[in-house]
Protein backbone atom coordinates (compact mmCIF):
# COMPACT_ATOMS: atom_id res chain seq x y z
CA UNK A 1 0.00 0.00 0.00
CA UNK A 2 1.48 3.29 -0.94
CA UNK A 3 1.41 6.32 1.83
CA UNK A 4 1.18 8.95 -1.05
CA UNK A 5 -2.23 11.20 -1.22
CA UNK A 6 -4.90 8.48 -2.22
CA UNK A 7 -7.03 11.41 -3.29
CA UNK A 8 -5.46 13.67 -5.17
CA UNK A 9 -6.05 16.90 -3.88
CA UNK A 10 -4.36 18.99 -6.52
CA UNK A 11 -7.03 17.47 -8.87
CA UNK A 12 -9.83 20.13 -8.44
CA UNK A 13 -10.88 21.14 -11.86
CA UNK A 14 -13.44 23.50 -10.14
CA UNK A 15 -11.84 24.98 -7.72
CA UNK A 16 -14.51 24.22 -5.45
CA UNK A 17 -13.71 25.08 -1.75
CA UNK A 18 -15.68 22.35 -0.23
CA UNK A 19 -13.42 20.12 -3.05
CA UNK A 20 -10.67 20.41 -1.14
CA UNK A 21 -11.93 20.64 2.10
CA UNK A 22 -13.37 17.02 2.34
CA UNK A 23 -9.81 15.94 0.22
CA UNK A 24 -7.90 17.78 3.13
CA UNK A 25 -9.59 15.85 5.57
CA UNK A 26 -9.35 13.07 4.18
CA UNK A 27 -5.65 12.66 4.10
CA UNK A 28 -5.71 14.18 7.30
CA UNK A 29 -7.29 11.14 8.81
CA UNK A 30 -6.14 8.92 6.47
CA UNK A 31 -2.73 9.82 7.50
CA UNK A 32 -3.75 9.36 11.19
CA UNK A 33 -4.83 5.86 10.34
CA UNK A 34 -1.37 4.97 8.83
CA UNK A 35 0.26 6.10 11.61
CA UNK A 36 -1.79 5.01 14.62
CA UNK A 37 -3.04 1.42 13.30
CA UNK A 38 -1.20 -1.76 12.52
CA UNK A 39 -0.33 -2.15 8.62
CA UNK A 40 -3.28 -5.03 7.75
CA UNK A 41 -6.23 -5.99 6.17
CA UNK A 42 -8.67 -4.14 8.09
CA UNK A 43 -6.29 -0.47 7.61
CA UNK A 44 -6.31 -1.28 4.22
CA UNK A 45 -10.39 -1.59 4.06
CA UNK A 46 -10.78 1.60 6.39
CA UNK A 47 -8.78 3.54 4.11
CA UNK A 48 -10.56 2.46 0.70
CA UNK A 49 -14.20 3.32 2.71
CA UNK A 50 -12.23 6.57 3.78
CA UNK A 51 -11.22 7.17 -0.01
CA UNK A 52 -14.57 5.92 -1.36
CA UNK A 53 -16.70 8.29 0.95
CA UNK A 54 -14.27 11.40 -0.55
CA UNK A 55 -15.02 10.48 -3.92
CA UNK A 56 -19.13 10.40 -3.08
CA UNK A 57 -18.77 13.70 -1.14
CA UNK A 58 -16.98 15.42 -3.74
CA UNK A 59 -19.39 14.32 -5.98
CA UNK A 60 -22.37 15.28 -4.16
CA UNK A 61 -21.22 18.68 -5.07
CA UNK A 62 -22.21 18.53 -8.92
CA UNK A 63 -25.18 16.36 -9.17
Amino acid sequence: MSDSASTIPAFNPSGSDVVAGVKSRTEELMGYIRENVPANRERSIAITNYEQAAMWAVKANFT
